[in-house]
């Protein structure tokens, strides 16, 4: 009776962070913070999904087929709940569940190996902020990966094995790096004994690798070869990758390294300390940490349930307190991640600039700024300003007091807008710094 409250318990902190999650990314949603790269070019994969179509991405280029990007079939599950709700914010909702999901596998873990203290590791792993770095980042395919990695993690300290298969073989549809992981789940499927299994899990792992990236991606991509082969790696800034290291250690007061489980962490980790990009040992919000964290936690819980065990007197340890000091850390570390940040507030300027883009008519074509983008994937076809592939469009809408350098740098946005008047377009009106041009569609032409 007392483990099935604890779970009812466990299963209510799933649904406070899921409430959270939700709320904060749709928050961030409604201030024109999310982006074209990546929640509009997702959006775009998922509607098409959604009407039995190849997931096209007009935001990538003129029929850019996404499976010639990264190899995420499991993107196609989203398409029925876009059939309910085609906006852009439905993916948010969707990625906050899968969030929540994996709270749920990771305090239903901790609470059957350590009692009530496990509902503090289910709140600090909610709390942790790689979990928030992905609900900061718009929408990712890597959130699917969250729950199958803290299930898998799960049922591989549990010693069921089987299903640690089961669900650690649905990754491979994921993105096509996650078949290093799969294979250390195999490799470790073996270590303990399960040697048929784990070289079955192992095999399919490391085939996935060479099979997406040379011949699947190659194969819907309209150059022939994986968009990524140049992709550089190195040693650069070992400072900034200890420094990853170290508050990933933080997270669990390092009692992660107590369990051998901590090694399934390492593919997907290697990998990035190897890159030369920085935003591979970032922080901050980016969504490369959030596959890390149930690993991390799960391995965590285990090594603490060893420790106990190992115990030679019942008397009280600093291991009994540690649950609690993880969830101190959390908590300290709240104020600066991207939910502690966060005001709360509506943004009047957004506010008034979605009423502009309500100005667009449906079906119409646009070409929009990166900020833009989400709010009109779910009713419009969209382009990035400018567009550098010709493509015919009647409508512009940029953001000039929010603008980036993505897709296209400013520089040449404001080329592009300086343009317009020539290519028969005027000005319609602007909004909380949100600028509306037209062009009657009698005079389309390609952009140039």
């Amino acid at each position: 009776m007392r483990i099935t409250g604890g779970i009812a318990i466990t299963f209510g902190i799933s649904a406070v962070f899921f409430a959270l999650y939700a709320s904060f990314s749709l928050l961030e949603h409604a201030r024109l913070r999310t982006s074209g790269y990546d929640l509009g070019i997702f959006h775009q994969a998922v509607a098409s999904y959604a009407d039995f179509r190849p997931p096209i991405s007009p935001l990538k280029g003129a029929d850019y087929h996404l499976l010639g990007d990264h190899f995420h079939p499991i993107l196609a599950t989203l398409a029925p709940l876009h059939r309910i709700w085609p906006d852009a914010g439905s993916l948010l909702v969707a990625q906050a569940a899968l969030i929540a999901l994996s709270v749920l596998a990771v305090g239903r873990y901790a609470v059957r190996t350590l009692g009530a203290k496990g509902h503090a590791i289910a709140v600090a792993y909610g709390s942790s902020w790689g979990l928030q770095g992905l609900a900061a980042f718009d929408f990712h395919e890597v959130a699917f990966a969250v729950p199958l990695l803290a299930f898998a993690t799960a049922a591989l300290a549990e010693e069921r094995w089987k299903a640690a298969a089961a669900w650690a073989l649905p990754l491979l549809l994921v993105k096509e790096d996650m078949g290093f992981t799969v294979a250390a789940v195999g490799a470790y499927l073996a270590w303990k004994g399960r040697r048929g299994l784990g070289a079955g899990v192992a095999a399919a792992g490391a085939a996935a690798v060479p099979l997406t990236v040379l011949v699947l991606i190659p194969a819907f991509n309209r150059t022939g070869r994986y968009p990524y082969s140049g992709t550089e790696l190195g040693l650069t800034d070992p400072v900034g990758k200890a420094a990853l290291v170290g508050w990933l250690l933080l997270l669990t007061l390092g009692l992660c390294l107590t369990s051998p489980l901590v090694l399934i962490a390492v593919p997907s980790l290697g990998l990035r300390l190897l890159s030369d990009n920085p935003l591979y040992w970032s922080t901050g919000e980016v969504h490369y940490n959030a596959i890390l964290m149930p690993v991390l936690f799960i391995a965590m819980t285990g090594g603490l349930a060893a420790l106990r065990a190992a115990r030679t007197r019942p008397a009280r340890s600093p291991v009994d307190l540690a649950p609690y000091a993880v969830l101190l850390v959390a908590l300290a570390l709240l104020p600066s991640t991207p939910i502690g940040d966060c005001s709360w507030r509506a943004d009047p300027r957004a506010r008034a600039a979605r009423g502009l883009l309500e100005r667009i008519p449906d079906g119409a074509t646009v070409a929009a700024g990166n900020n833009l983008v989400p709010q009109l994937t779910g009713r419009t076809t969209v382009v990035a300003f400018p567009d550098p592939s010709g493509r015919p469009y009647d409508w512009v809408a940029l953001d000039l007091e929010r603008r980036s350098n993505t897709p296209r740098t400013v520089g040449e946005q404001d080329a592009a807008l300086a343009e317009l008047p020539g290519r028969g377009f005027r000005r319609l009106a602007s909004s909380g710094g949100v600028v509306l041009f037209h062009r009657p569609s009698a005079a389309n032409r390609p952009a140039s």
